[in-house]
This record gives structure tokens, sequence and C-alpha cells, in this order.
């Protein structure tokens, strides 16, 4: 890859030396690089820095320059080494003559028992340089130790770690800017990104859920620029995204909040959705009210309600409605209550029965008006039987009393609901972007919805030889759907099930999922090895670093850099969706409350 645009590959006058290289389980090898101490180089040097030394491919035509990662970064003194040990009195003097060293040299380094000791990692990338030429090219040999090691600049980092990436020509979104210096933008092929799935790990408060509101308007809005519709099911399970996605969800016209069951939403939300009008307003104040805020934009809260109304008025909340249910399918679920314990001379009645209500009622649907029939039927039968045993007739109490319990299914106007053929419909259509926000007021109901939806398009997919367009399935607070024990038959165990499906099959036809979680080690591990791009931020916990070192081949040197990192300060490492392949780079997000709360002032402006 020609690199000839680049006047400058160097900084001037920033030069230090590879003195040692080690080989190291993750990164294969490990280099250390001393340079020597001033307080300018010690300022310029970061974590996430790129240097270049030249390597043994060199030969008279051309310098190769293997290009590696600065991953720690340590001054160190030698008139105390790195740890104050010996005799106290001459310790603490020696510790008070040696801070003048470390103020007084800005600009020269003038003692020679000063240097800034940093560990480096390849980045699997050279520089060739000839005297008509400069391309970037696979590393394919080792530095050489006591070489110059020099300090790209800028404009060389910009090259190297979006190699191979045109932001104007290809589908790429901004993943965020280079933590070194905030000129260098980081890209990401929005393709490798969904179709070989991605995590987002950090712990609470190093911004998670803002990182994933960034990354998922980025990728809605660049596939629009670009024409590649993407569509986005974000698993929504503490019900944060209707602020951090209000944006997208006002302007992009395939976008919804999906409700599994009518609890998600206050009653005045139902209400309205329903078809009553008056609820209008009760229903906004609610919303308002109950909706979960990021504290940034908490005092402005009421400044949400234009917004609110413009989601009512689009009809941009809709209740999931269910396909109607027959009453086999009740049957088959509690049948075994009337075929239960000893039933002696009553078994054949009982079994004539069943059969009975199966062929006669089977195909209709499951309400109140055929369990009232259900219900004459075992009454005339059963008193025209005559004498039954005590456990036949305690079983079909039972059974009626279920049938009793059957409710009607509460209708909505058209426009409020959204069914499973339509979702499918909407996931596999190529013309538009779309997003679907799921929440539910029971968690148990969102991963089992979770299995119906991800099971229904894969199959869908697999029969038809769909691809495109690509779907993600995000899951927010992950190891509540992929959690590494559970109980056989349960809600987690459908959901992870599904998860893991796609996780493994899904790329074939588009599908991709996203995880994120502040809780890595709770995690199923067979999922944790499925995803290409991680985007990790502070972990205190050695379980979560140890979890995603063992499934991604981070190193505890790479981890360390990330305990200093403020809100919205990100590793990205990708196998395929940035220019650096498999190398972590220190990034920068864009603020999310930013951008919701400009949207907001802007909605204010123009609402009347």
């Amino acid at each position: 890859m020609p690199i000839q645009d680049i006047r400058e590959l160097f900084i001037p006058n920033r030069i230090g030396r590879l003195m040692k290289m080690q080989e190291n389980q993750q990164t294969r090898y490990q280099y250390e690089i001393w340079f020597e101490y001033t307080r300018q180089t010690m300022t310029g040097l970061k974590e996430g820095t790129l240097l270049a030394v030249q390597n043994f491919a060199t030969n008279r035509d051309e310098i190769h320059y293997s290009v590696l990662e600065v991953v720690s970064i340590m001054p160190i003194h030698y008139a105390l080494g790195e740890s104050p040990e010996g005799y106290p009195g001459f310790v603490m003097e020696a510790a008070k003559n040696i801070a003048t060293d470390w103020t007084s040299q800005e600009e020269r380094s003038e003692e020679d028992t000063t240097i800034i000791r940093c560990i480096a990692i390849p980045t699997g990338i050279e520089i060739v340089e000839s005297l008509n030429e400069r391309n970037l090219t696979q590393d394919q040999s080792l530095p050489m130790i006591g070489s110059d090691v020099r300090v790209l600049t800028n404009d060389a980092t910009q090259e190297i770690v979006n190699r191979e990436i045109s932001p104007t020509k290809d589908h790429v979104f901004e993943g965020g800017r280079w933590l070194v210096n905030d000129s260098v933008p980081i890209y990401v092929r929005a393709e490798d990104f969904i179709r070989v799935h991605f995590g987002i790990f950090g712990f609470t408060g190093v911004g998670k859920s803002n990182l994933v509101s960034t990354y998922i308007a980025n990728l809605l809005e660049t596939a629009r620029d670009r024409n590649r519709p993407v569509k986005i099911v974000l698993f929504d399970l503490m019900s944060e995204y209707t602020v951090l996605l209000i944006d997208q969800l006002l302007t992009l016209p395939h976008a919804w909040i999906l409700a599994i069951g009518e609890y998600t939403f206050p009653g005045s939300v139902i209400e309205f959705l329903s078809g009553d009008n008056n609820r209008r307003q009760d229903a906004i104040n609610h919303l308002v009210g109950s909706t979960l805020y990021p504290k940034p934009l908490e005092r402005i809260r009421n400044n949400f309600q234009p917004a609110f109304h413009q989601l009512l008025g689009q009809r941009k909340i809709r209740i999931y409605q269910a396909p109607v249910r027959l009453f086999r399918e009740f049957l088959d679920e509690n049948e075994n209550i009337l075929t239960r314990g000893n039933l002696g001379g009553s078994r054949d009645f009982i079994r004539r029965m069943l059969q009975h209500i199966r062929e006669s009622y089977g195909n209709n649907p499951l309400s109140p008006e055929t369990a009232s029939q259900v219900i004459s039927y075992i009454t005339q039968a059963q008193s025209a039987q005559g004498n039954l045993t005590q456990t036949a007739m305690s079983n079909l109490e039972e059974f009626q009393r279920l049938l009793r319990e059957i409710r009607p299914q509460r209708t909505y106007p058209p426009q409020a609901v959204m069914t499973l053929d339509f979702i499918i419909n909407q996931l596999n259509d190529q013309n538009h972007c779309s997003l679907i926000i799921i929440q539910a007021h029971d968690p148990d109901d969102l991963r089992n919805f979770s299995s119906e939806i991800g099971w229904r398009l894969y199959e869908t997919r697999r029969r038809m030889g769909i691809i495109n367009p690509l779907v993600s399935f995000v899951f927010d607070e992950a190891d509540e759907f992929i959690p590494g024990q559970y109980e056989r038959d349960s809600s987690y165990s459908r959901s992870a099930w599904i998860v893991e499906t796609l996780a493994r099959r899904g790329r074939k036809f588009g599908i991709g999922v996203g995880i994120c979680t502040q809780r890595v080690r709770y995690l199923k591990t067979s999922v944790m090895a499925q995803p290409h791009t991680y985007l990790i931020s502070k972990m205190p916990r050695l379980s979560d670093r140890e979890a995603i070192q063992e499934a991604f081949g981070f190193s505890e040197d790479m981890f360390r850099q990330t305990f200093k990192f403020a809100p919205g300060d990100w590793l990205l490492a990708s196998h395929d969706a940035t220019g650096l392949k498999a190398v972590p780079i220190p990034i920068h997000a864009q603020d999310a409350n930013e951008r919701i709360r400009n949207f907001i002032q802007n909605l204010t402006r123009v609402t009347p």
C-alpha cells in the first residue's frame, strides 16, 4: 500500500533504542525500548503511540521498519532504580535529590541516570522505504536489537491504523479518535463489525451504554449515506435506550420501540395506544417521568416533552402482538394435569375425553369462549360417566379451574401493534435501514422473545438463502441473556441457545451478534470466543480481564493502560474491521449525551 503523500514519517529529535526482545504468549514478541528522559518526550509518549525500528529485511536498496505500538511507559531514575530499597535515610535523600532531575530536563537530556522505558508490541506491519517510493506491507522480519527507534507522526499513524480503508469509498463509520491525538480518526468497516460479531466490555461508569448508542447511531447514519441498509435489533433489558437513541427513533422512518407485554409502559401509554386519544398528554407526562435518563441529561428531562409527543404521534411505540394461540397448544401444555396420579378405572374415560377435546376443539382459538365450550363438554361427559375415582375428579377440577382463568387477548388498533411476520419482513427488506428497540417488564419475556425472533429470522434466511441486508442482534446486559450457568428449559437456556446459534452460524446469512456487559466472567465461554471485534475499557476485576485475555489474546500490559481511562476511552481491537489486525488501538468515542442534547435543543426550537 503506497504512502507517498506523507512528508514526514518520524517526529524529529525523538529517538529511542531497542534494548530487549522476548517471546510473549499473547503477542508473540514483546519489546523493551529506552528513550532519554526529557519532560517533552515524557508528555509526548503515550500508550498507543506507534514506533518504527529497522528490521533484518533492510538491504542496500530498501529500509524496512517494523511498526510497534507502545503499551506501557515508565520513567526510571537509576539513583533509585525501580524500587526504593536500602537504608531509609539514604533512600529518602536520594529521592529528594532526583526530583529536580525530572523538572530540570525540559527539552534536553542532561542526566544519564534517567530514562523512559517503554514496552511495545508488534503490529504486524512494516514500512518499506526506497529511493522512489514508500509502502506499507506485512511485516516479514524481526527488529534489530540496538537499532534506533523513531516515533511516527500523526499523518503516518493515520495511514497505518486505517490501512486499506477508504472513508470516502468503503462502507465504514468512525469508531472514535486516537487517544494519543484526537486529530486522527479511527475507522471501522461496518460489514465486518456486524457480520463477525462484536463485544463491548467495561465496568460501571465507563460509558458502555453511551458507546452502544454512539455506534448504533454511526452505523445507521453511514448506512443511509452509503445506501447500504443495515438492521439493528437491540434487546434493552434496562429500558435505557429510549433516550439514548431518541434521535434515531424520530429521524429514521423504520424505527420503533417494541414492548413485549402491556406492563412494559405506564397504563396511560397503553390506553393511548389502544385508541384513547384523551390520554395523549398523560401518556407523554408519564413517559417523561418514568423513562431512565443518563445523569448528564437528567436535568433537562422536561425538554424531552416534544420528543415523546412525536414518539407517540408517529406511532414509534408498538405492542407485540403474538400469533393467536390454538386450544391444542394449551392442551399440550396441560394435559398432564388430567393424566397424573393413579386413575384406576377412570383411565380409559380420561383418555377418550382428551381425544374428543383435541379433535373437536383443538383448532379453535384459545379464548374464554372455547374454554367455556370445553367446560360444558367435560361436565356432560362426567355426568354421563357416573362413578369416577377421586384422583380423576380432582384432576378434572384442577383442569377446569385453569380453563376458567383463560382471559381474552387485548386488542389494539393495527397501527399500535407489531407482529413477528412484520418484524421478519422488516429485517429482510433491502430498501431501508431499521432500528427495533425491544423492551419488556418481565426479563423472562425478553429472553423468550429473543429466542423466538432470532430463530425465526435465522430459519427464514437459511431456507431462502438470504444474506442481505446485514442484521445485528445487540444484547445489552448480555450476562442476563447468555450466562455461563442456567437451568434447563428456562428462559436463560432459550436465549443462550439462540445467541450461541447466531454467533456460530449466523454470519453465513448476514446475521451478527453484539454482546455488551460489565460482568464478562458470567458469560458463556463458547459465545465469548466468537466476536472478532472487542471494545474494552476499565475492568477492575481480575476474573473479567482473564476471560477477555483467554478469548482475544490480550496481555496484562495491554489492560494496564485501561486503568487510567476516563469515561469514553476504549481499547478497540479487531481481527477484521480495523486497519490494524488484532492490535488494540486506544480511542476516545463520541459522547452520545452531547449528541442527544443537541438533538433535543434543535427539536425544541422547531416544535411550537
